[in-house]
This record gives structure tokens, sequence and C-alpha cells, in this order.
């Protein structure tokens, strides 16, 4: 329970940070991610692009991650058997040909490693690769690379690590601040009770996903205050609501018991005493007594299941498939036979991957549909003693 009440705090109750000018992503946007393993494996949970798509429900906004494991601003881990300068290559070529509204840049954990000495290289570096992706004249937001998370890491000198990647830190928010890019601190922590983020000190699981997709919205200045709307309700009388946002997609079933993540808040007025539940489109979804439900104070009752968050984990999954899809269609597993040194052997089988496009915007339609809240009908039924 109180692990419960701790979570409820991380996602209701931390006031949220406004910035002078809160970051928007406006209608058309296109959202290209670039960065290492941070990056890429957002694309495997969606939980960052869920929290940003559902932020704009109305408007059109793509998201394609770029994302390579163990990349760095040289672009190294692209070069396959090429140069890294040829990998760099392909990092700018791949960005520039998707036409970026938006680069969201997450660099410097592995760069990191070099510690103080390393760090005027990386400076270099990263401001070369923001000079070679501007004539996209897209917006920059650049990403404090993670710090280790002690409980999971596996070197030793902890403390050593993060003194290196807040040296790294610091000087990425240099490079945003002169350049009048967005830049958001160290936000892959958490603020709530202690379960782990990372499988290995360092990388991201489902949950860090999932706790670090709301510090990401804080930190950006674009949170709501709070995740879940209340929804006031008179006596028995049933109120049709259509929530603003979407909540949060269900913690990850791994970290279940850690945190949870509702449908809405309810409370109620003009109750006689009694047990009530709680009917969202005439499906029973939670029961109180009416002291409860008109408790004063607070947001209300936490409604742990219902429509709107089976909506939102809907929406994350088609995020998920269509991330797959793309995946797909810029990093087939036999490039090398398709378009490298052996598509002498298979190279008529290239001719396949466009054929990934229809599919990626069919996925597109469908999450354009699943981010926009629907109306749903509230109300609270009596329960009858036996």
């Amino acid at each position: 329970m109180k692990s419960f009440w701790l979570s409820l705090l991380v996602l209701v109750l931390v006031p949220t940070l406004y910035a002078e000018e809160a970051f928007t992503l406006h209608d058309g946007d296109r959202v290209v991610l670039i960065g290492s393993t941070l990056i890429e494996r957002e694309q495997r949970y969606g939980y960052w692009e869920t929290a940003l798509t559902s932020r704009w429900p109305e408007r059109n906004i793509t998201f394609r991650n770029l994302g390579w494991s163990g990349d760095t601003v040289w672009g190294e881990s692209r070069a396959g058997f090429d140069t890294p300068a040829q990998g760099y290559k392909r990092l700018l070529d791949h960005t520039l040909a998707l036409k970026p509204t938006v680069l969201l840049i997450g660099y410097g954990t592995n760069e990191s490693f070099a510690g103080a000495a390393g760090l005027p290289r990386f400076q270099k570096q990263l401001e070369k690769l923001l000079d070679d992706l501007a004539p996209s004249k897209a917006r920059v937001v650049l990403l404090a690379p993670p710090l280790a998370e002690a409980s999971r890491w596996p070197a030793g000198k902890v403390d050593e690590r993060n003194r290196d990647v807040r040296l790294y830190t610091d000087a990425i928010k240099q490079i945003a601040e002169r350049r009048r890019a967005t830049f958001v601190p160290e936000f892959c922590q958490s603020y709530g009770p202690a379960y782990p983020l990372t499988d290995n000190g360092m990388h991201l699981t489902a949950f860090g996903y999932w706790a670090t997709s709301h510090n990401l919205l804080n930190e950006l200045g674009t949170a709501t205050g709070r995740s879940l709307e209340t929804i006031e309700l008179e006596g028995q009388a049933s109120v049709r609501v259509r929530q603003k946002f979407l909540p949060g997609p269900p913690v990850p079933p791994e970290a279940d018991g850690a945190a949870r993540q509702g449908d809405c808040f309810v409370r109620a007025r003009n109750l006689k005493p009694g047990k009530y539940t709680l009917l969202i489109d005439g499906k029973a979804v939670y029961t109180a007594d009416a002291e409860t439900w008109m408790k004063p104070g607070g947001f209300g009752v936490l409604v742990p299941t219902g429509p709107s968050l089976e909506q939102a984990e809907q929406l994350r999954q088609a995020i998920v498939a269509k991330n797959r899809l793309y995946f797909y269609r810029w990093r087939p597993e036999n490039e090398t036979y398709l378009f490298g040194f052996r598509k002498h052997e298979q190279g008529q089988n290239a001719r396949e991957i466009p054929q990934f496009d229809p599919l990626i915007a069919e996925k597109e339609k469908e999450i354009a549909k699943l981010r926009v809240p629907v109306p749903h009908i509230y109300e609270l039924k009596v329960e009858k003693k036996p």
C-alpha cells in the first residue's frame, strides 16, 4: 500500500515545472529520434512516443526512430563493414531524408566512458553533427544521458561513472543554450518508490520507459499538471464526459505492485449511505462506500481500470507495431544481401522493402484514431443488500 501511494505521488501530486516557453509539437510535425541504445530501445516499448502523441491528440504528428544501439556522435555503430566516416554519412543521410521538423537527440552515454579527457572531442563532434543537420531547419531537443543506477550498476565506482556522465550532461546543456535548443535534464531517474528502472544500471527496462515518460513531459514543460482527470458525479445521475487526454498506459506487468496508473478519478456528492458501484458505459469497474466516493479534498477515488486506460494501451501497442514495421523498412536484417557487397546474391529482393510503406501508413491511421479520447458514460449504482 505504501508503494502504491508513493506511485500516486509520482503521477499526480508532483507539480509540473513549466519552462518559460513550454515545448510544443505542432500539427504536421515530423519528429525524428536519433541516438544510441536509449533511443533505439524506446521504439520497443513506445511509452515516450505514446506520452507525446497523447499530449496533442488533435494534431497529426509522426515519429520515426533512427536510434542505433552503441552509437556515438560519430555514427560509428552505423558503419557496418565500412568506415566510421561512412557510418556518420548514413546517420546524416537517413535523418535528412525524413525531412524532420523536430530532432530528438540522445547521445553522450557511450562517449562519456572516455571521461574528462574525451570531453572536448565529444563537444566538437556534437557541434558538427548539429551543424550538419541544420539544413533540415528542425527544432532540436537534446536529452541528457541517463545516470548509472547504483542498485543495478555492475562495474563498481558508480560515483565516478556518474561524475563523468554529468560532465557530458553539462556540455550538452551548454551547447543547447548557445544554440537555443531545448534541453531535457536528468529525466531518466526515479522520483517515486525505489524500483529499478534499468536491467544493468544503464539501459532502461519497459518499466524504466514507462516511469520516465512522465518525467519527460514534465521536463519539457508540456505535462498537464497531473495525469488523470476527476469526474464529478451528482448522486446517481449519469454524466457523459470526454477526457481531454488519455491516461498513461498501464504499468508493465513485470513491475505490477510497484506503481499503478488508473483510468480517472471520480468524486461524488449527495449519496445516501451504502455501497455504490461505478459503471462506465454500463460496465461495472469499481465499488466503494458512499463515504469514500464523497470524501472531500484530494482528487477523488482512483478508478484502477476502465476504457480510457484500455485505449491508452491500444495506442501504445499500435505505436510499437508501427515502429517495428519502420525498423524492418530502414534496417532489414539481411541488408548486406539486399544493398551491400553481397547484393549480387539476393539484391532482387530489395524491391520488397518499399512494401512496408503501406503497412506503416495503415498503422499511422490506427494511431490517429486511437490518440483521440472518446466520450464515456459514468454513473454510480447502489449495491442492493443481500
